[in-house]
C-alpha cells in the first residue's frame, strides 16, 4: 500500500543548495565523465574543454568523435548531477570507421577538428 493510500503525507525531499563550481573545477570533474566503456584512447585540448575519444564500435571497428564541454548555468546546475556536459562536434557529423587503430591514427591527423585543437 502506498503512503497516500494509508492516509500518510508523502515524504518531502530535502534539497541542498549547491554552489556552481568554477570552470576549472568543472573541467577536472568532467575529465573522464561519459566515456563509452569501449574507449581505447582519449586526447584533451584547450585546457581539457575539448577531447577526441577513440573507441571500438559494437561491431569491432575503431572510430572516434570530437567533443566540447558545455557548461551549465546556475539554474541548470540545480537540476543536474554534473556541472557540464560533453557535446559532440561538429554536431550530428558521422565519423568514419576503421579496421585498426593504426589506420585511424593515420587519417585522424587530416581532420579539421584535429588540426585545429590537437596539433601544436
Amino acid at each position: 500500500m502506498r503512503r497516500r493510500d494509508r492516509g500518510e503525507a508523502p515524504k518531502r525531499v530535502l534539497h541542498i543548495a549547491r554552489e556552481l563550481p568554477s570552470r576549472e573545477e568543472a573541467v577536472r570533474f568532467m575529465h573522464d565523465e561519459g566515456l563509452p566503456p569501449e574507449t581505447l584512447e582519449t586526447h584533451y585540448a584547450c585546457g581539457g574543454e575539448v577531447r577526441c575519444v577513440i573507441f571500438r564500435s559494437a561491431k569491432g571497428y575503431v572510430t572516434y568523435c570530437f567533443e566540447r564541454l558545455c557548461f551549465l548555468d546556475a539554474e541548470e546546475y540545480r537540476h543536474s548531477a554534473v556541472p557540464a556536459v560533453w557535446q559532440p562536434m561538429p554536431e550530428g557529423a558521422c565519423q568514419p570507421v576503421y579496421t585498426s587503430l593504426r589506420d585511424l591514427k593515420r587519417q585522424l591527423i587530416f581532420e579539421p577538428e584535429y588540426r585545429t585543437y590537437f596539433v601544436d
